[in-house]
């Protein structure tokens, strides 16, 4: 199938078991939020998918090919796109630097595609200027751009809205609609804050101790169910 299957993933780190019999479906035009407190996996599934860490049992599979074995570029010339916690921008590069190093995954002579300023106009105004610089909220409008430069069939994004101002979590949400809506990216979304994660989901995922205990479409999102497993 199309798409990103988690196949009854476990992982390990070390001798503690994080994961254990994970699945999870995420399909193009579709987003799916991965919901869960802190500490129950979240962050580890998402490097099991990004190849970040290795899984102990189980399979990733995204476009009916397996990324079993496959380092973290080799994913991304895959198509796998992480947006991660904390945004990881390279602060003493410029804005434009810091898009341009999406393209090291992609053949020689490739360039920032316009749709990036399209959707972020910000950071066209501040090609120049050092990342550093920026707001928290432009620096993860950047973060997300230099994801997209890798022209992704899967974008995972971690925590988008963690320590950014109202209005731009807006915008992120605007953006990760409209990139939904186009249909050809399948998109992980994992996030704390539930009403952001209720306005943009068309499937859901709830973790509790490295399992996944609650999943389903947005229809099937029982409000108050969700948030007494979210709450500490």
């Amino acid at each position: 199938m199309d798409g990103l299957e988690v196949r009854d993933v476990d992982l390990h780190y070390g001798a503690a078991q994080i994961l254990r019999g994970v699945d999870l479906l995420v399909e193009p035009g579709q987003i799916t939020c991965l919901l869960g407190r802190n500490g129950v996996g979240k962050t580890s599934l998402l490097r099991a998918i990004t190849g970040h860490h290795p899984v102990s049992r189980g399979d990733i599979v995204l476009e009916g090919r397996s990324l079993a074995g496959l380092k973290p570029h080799q994913r991304a010339r895959r198509g796998v796109a992480l947006v991660p916690q904390g945004r990881e921008i390279f602060p003493l590069l410029t804005v434009r630097e810091n898009l341009e190093t999406g393209l090291a995954v992609l053949p020689s002579g490739s360039r920032v595609p316009n749709e990036v300023f399209a959707l972020f106009p910000v950071l066209q105004t501040m090609l120049d200027r050092r990342g550093g610089d920026l707001s928290g909220g432009q620096q993860q409008q950047l973060a997300i751009g230099r994801a997209l430069v890798t022209r992704p069939r899967l974008l995972v994004l971690d925590e988008p809205t963690e320590g950014i101002q109202p209005s731009i979590i807006q915008e992120i949400e605007r953006v990760i609609g409209l990139l939904r809506d186009r249909g050809d990216m399948a998109i992980l979304l994992v996030e704390q804050y539930f009403e952001f994660a209720q306005a943009l989901a068309d499937r859901f995922a709830v973790m509790e101790r490295g399992q996944i205990v609650l999943a389903g479409t947005r229809a099937e999102m029982d409000e108050a169910t969700v948030r007494a497993r979210l709450t500490v």
